[in-house]
Formats: C-alpha cells, structure tokens, sequence
C-alpha cells in the first residue's frame, strides 16, 4: 500500500580514386556538405557573430597546433599561441566550441577537457576555464596584473568524439586556428601524429584557409609515419583561419563506445546538477525502506466481528477511519458525528427547503445530551465544536465557511489519542510537514545558493532543485509508521472492513440484533463500504434508527434505502465542514564542400 541509450554515429561514403591527395582532397570537400545534410550548425552558427572588425590591441606572430590521436579516438592538442601585444592588457582568452546543434534540436557533443596553460618555459599561467553556451572560453591571465610585448601562451587540453568514422577510413576534420580571432596571424601551422601500434599503409591529408566557408588551399601539407605537417603559405587576416583533414586506414582507431556516447550525451560536467533528484530519490527510498514501513505482524487478515478495542474500550470510527490512510478525512469526522447519534447524543433531523425549481434538502443537528466521559476526547471536542454557536443545534448549511477553522484542532486532538495509545510514535500530520518542509527548504534554498555561488541561476538548476524537492514530498505521505501496536490495529480494522464488506445474511440472523446495522453504520462508513453493509441487510429486519427523522417518516425500514439518505448526509457534512472562504486554503559545416572553419575545432579568441 506505501508500498528510466541513445548512440549515434557517423557513417559517410566518398570513393577512393587513383590519386590519393587528390581524391582526399575532394572527399573532404563533400564533409561539410553532409554534415550540414545532417543539420550540424557551423562553428560560424555556434558563435553567432560576425568577423572582428574593431582596432587589434595585438598580433599572433605563431600559431601552431600539434594534435595526438590515441587508439580510443581521444586526441590532445596543444597549441603555442606566439602574441606581441601593443598596449597592455591583462592577457588573451581562447573560445573553442563543444558542441553542435542540428535543425531537430539533436546535438553532438565534443567533451573538452583543459589539461594545462603554460608559457612556453613551461611555467604556468592563471587561467579559468568557463562554458558559454555552446562554446568552451578560457581566460588567461590575472585580473591584477598586466602583460606587454611579446607573450607565449601554450594551452593543451584533450578532445573526444571528434574523430570522422568512414565505411573505408577513419579521419579527423579539424579547424585549427578557428576564423574568429581579433588578431592577425603571421605564422599558422600544425602536425598531427597518430599515435598507435600498427601503421597505417594509407594517408590521406588536406587543408583550407581564408574567411568561413573559403575552398582556398593557400597551405601545403606532408604526410609519412602515421604523421602529417600542414602549414599556411601566407598571413591568416581577421576572420580567417586554418582547417586540416588527415585519415588513415580503418582499424588503428576504435570508435567510442556505446557507453562513452551515452555519457557524452548526458554530459555530467555541465548537467551534475540533474544528479541531485536522483541522489534524493535513493535516498527517500532507503528511508522510506528502513523508517517508513509498518512492522509485520502476521501475514493474513483474520476476519473480525467487531472493531478493535484498546483497554477494553471500542475505538471510534474516526479512530478506525485514521488507522487506515494515517490522516483526518472528512469520512472520519461525518462518520463520528453519526456514531454520535447512534450513541444518543446527537439527533439528526431532515429537512425539505421548496425552492422556484428544485427542493433542496438540509439537515438539522440537535444535541440530545452533553459530551460525558463516557465518550472519547475526539468526540467531546468534536461535540463542542459543532454545538460552540448554538448550544441545542445547527443546520448543516450553517457550517459552511465556519467549521473549517475547528479542523487543526480536532486533527491534533485525534493524532494525541492514537500516539497516547501507541499506535504510532509521532503525530503522522507532524511527519508528513516534516518532510513537506524539508522539501520545500530543499528548493528554495537549493537554488538560492547555487544562485549565489554561480551569480546567476540557470532554468535547468531550478527545475533540478524542484525535482529534487519532489521526492520528499510524494515518499512523505507514506512516511509515518505505525508501531507494532498499532500495525496490530490496523489488521484488526482490516479484518472488520472484510466483514463489513461481505457480510452474509445467514451470518446476519444468526447474531439476532435488531440494531446491528445502526450499531455498525458509523464504521462502515467511515471505511468506505455502507453500500455493501447495507445490501446484506437485504430481507433481515432492522430496527428504524430513532437517531434519524425523515422528513418523509419510516412506513417500512429498508437499510439499503436509508443507505442514500445517509449518503446524501454524509456528503452534506463533507461539503460543510471542509468548506472555506477563498483565500484562507485550507560541428562546423558549410553548404557544398570542405572549407576553411569547417569540421570541429575552431573558435577564436582576444585580448582582455
């Protein structure tokens, strides 16, 4: 009763011809083609800016690139940025995107790992490392110190899942210098190694420069030893860039497993935070699992003729009702009031109200004699609630918007009866705002902090915080237990509601009480099964209840029909006492072939 992988991969086909620069050079030019077929948004769509027009406050008199492929299909590249500076600044910083997006809202990821930034001593620079929407920007230099003249900055950081899978090579596409630099670059080169066990017999290599989207190939390139050199044959301007190509035979490569891709699609580093409604899940569960559960007491219900007592005394229908569901409900509380009319303390009279169209029908509440101690404390405080306004009665209708305010009191005045009697160690109304609470603190809080230390709060970290707030709300509903005294109870209850429920008619006649159906009504309406209770009366003579007045009278008493006046009381009482006044709530590619600023890689960079 108390008692959640998507792998991808590129597979393109381009044939060989007899000339092997030549072919490779024209394959890769359809590269860019079919990743824009696939819907990949260029490094020029990733950054979303035009080429840098301002004023240079520097020149990058080298870039060179030198890029380590691994048998995983990881590789390291470790650029040496040569800068002269013409007035003094902090430091330069580097963009370089990880991630693309295709028309369909599909992204592929290029998990990038910063490993060092250096001077070319090999003396470390201060950095910071900061994603910026689908773009990895790395900031050199410190805030309180100024650099000036010429400046090396050597910065190697590991890439993967950026390598070109073919049905007949392997290769990577890679945008060396990126075409967004605020600098011109006098000297731009690269060499790519591929560092594996075998050889390859076959190597394919090409390369690109200009502005986005240029086919021009003012660069040369050699290959030999699972290696390859490329070099630019003159200045890169703002906006322009270097791209390289470089394949070898497939097989020396393996391609990323179906895990490592599901990992890359979940991307932790960036979604962490979606961690936390997990970790809040298991560990309401495990607490639910060892503080939630009521004990075990015996395997079967046992059927029971009458409902459960505690020193010999009965326990009301309240009490009955509460023990099932572990909350007050409007049921306990109209099922008490008729309990207290079968007892004789209350008469309940039905009244016909004529009205343009319809008759409405309402009922009156007279107190026949004073709450004693012969009752339970719940039924006096209830008694004198009803009765605080108008000592000899009150219609039903007048309790509309007025009740409401007794239930606090009537909820802690029952919940301090069935912890009195060890049927449970805490109030279950008190567990349950516990964790409501503790769930709301969780949002609230949650968030506010991760807005503090992050200086802003992203969308996807509330609504983690929200899902991690969630699961102590729904496990806090089941989270009060019962002791082994009131698990007892409690299968004691449910051995009555079976009799209740399927009570036969031989059974019936056999216990020869005229009033049984009146003596029981009350339980049975507290757990949910007066239909059933009296339909097995169908044939049994019952006394008519001299608790209840009909406005139409008793000419021959049938249970089951006095069931729907019942019925129709019960739901007048709900609708009454529960009522309120409103308010007091209760990849980079471009279109036709291989190009400058094409394939991964890429980005730009500045000054700061």
């Amino acid at each position: 009763m108390k008692g959640r992988l998507a792998s991808s991969a590129f597979i393109l086909f381009l044939a060989l011809t007899v000339f092997s620069s030549l072919a490779f050079a024209s394959r890769n030019q359809n590269i860019d083609h079919v990743l824009k077929e696939q819907g990949y948004q260029s490094v020029e769509e990733v950054l979303n800016k035009p080429p840098f027009t301002g004023t240079q406050d520097f020149t990058i008199n080298k870039f060179h690139s030198s890029i380590a492929i691994s048998e995983d299909s990881s590789f390291t590249v470790k650029e040496t940025i040569d800068v002269e500076f013409r007035r003094s600044r902090h430091g330069i910083y580097r963009d370089i995107p990880f991630k693309y997006t295709d028309d369909l809202g599909k992204t592929i990821k290029t998990p990038l790992d910063v490993l060092s930034v250096t001077d070319k001593s090999g003396k470390g620079w201060k950095y910071r490392v900061r994603r910026t929407g689908n773009v990895i920007n790395i900031r050199i230099g410190d805030a309180n110190t100024y650099v000036s003249g010429n400046q090396t900055y050597v910065i190697t950081y590991k890439m993967e899942n950026a390598i070109l899978f073919f049905d007949n090579h392997d290769e990577i596409y890679w945008n060396v210098t990126g075409n967004y630099w605020k600098a011109t670059i006098k000297e731009a080169s690269a060499d790519v190694t591929l560092a594996v066990k075998n050889k390859s017999k076959n190597l394919w290599a090409a390369c690109y420069t200009g502005v986005y989207g240029s086919r021009r190939s003012d660069c040369s390139f050699e290959v030999s030893h699972n290696s390859a050199e490329f070099v630019a044959k003159k200045n890169l301007n703002t906006g322009e860039g270097l791209t390289i190509a470089f394949g070898w035979d497939k097989g020396l490569v393996s391609p990323p497993s179906a895990w490592k891709r599901f990992l890359w699609a979940m991307d932790l580093k960036e979604n962490w935070i979606f961690l936390l409604p997990l970790l809040s899940f298991f560990f309401m569960l495990n607490l639910w699992y060892r503080r939630g559960r009521d004990p075990r007491v015996r395997e079967a219900v046992t059927v029971m003729y009458e409902p459960p007592k505690y020193n010999n005394k009965t326990l009301i229908p309240a009490e009955v009702g509460t023990l099932i569901d572990e909350k007050l409900d409007s049921r306990d509380i109209t099922s008490t009031i008729v309990g207290l009319a079968v007892k004789g303390y209350i008469k309940i009279e039905e009244t016909k109200k004529e009205g343009f169209v319809f008759t409405s029908t309402d009922y009156f509440l007279s107190k026949v004699k004073e709450p004693d101690e012969n009752l339970n404390p719940f039924e006096r405080e209830l008694m004198e609630n009803l009765f605080s306004d108008s000592p000899s009665g009150i219609f039903v209708s007048d309790m509309k918007n007025k009740f409401y305010k007794n239930l606090p009191t009537l909820k802690d005045t029952l919940y301090g009866e069935l912890v009195g009697k060890k049927y449970f160690l805490r109030s279950p109304e008190k567990v349950r705002n516990l964790y409501m609470t503790a769930g709301i603190l969780i949002i609230v809080f949650g968030s506010a902090l991760t807005a503090f230390l992050a200086s802003s709060l992203e969308i996807k970290t509330m609504i983690s915080w929200v899902l991690a707030g969630l699961p102590l709300f729904a496990f806090g509903r089941v989270m009060p237990a019962k002791t082994k005294t009131g698990a007892s109870a409690y299968m004691d209850v449910l051995g009555f509601q079976e009799f209740l429920s399927r009570a036969e008619k031989d059974r019936l006649e056999r216990m020869g009480d005229r009033n049984l159906f009146s003596k029981f009504l009350p339980y049975a309406i507290a757990l949910d099964v007066a239909d059933s209770w009296a339909k097995a009366f169908e044939g049994i003579f019952q006394e008519p209840p001299q608790w209840y007045v009909s406005s139409g009278g008793f000419r021959t008493f049938s249970p089951y029909s006095f069931s729907h006046s019942i019925g129709s009381l019960t739901s007048n009482l709900s609708s009454a006492m529960f009522s309120s006044p409103r308010g007091s709530g209760v990849s980079g590619s471009s279109g036709g072939g291989g190009s400058s600023g094409g394939g991964f890689g890429g980005g730009g960079g500045g000054s700061w």
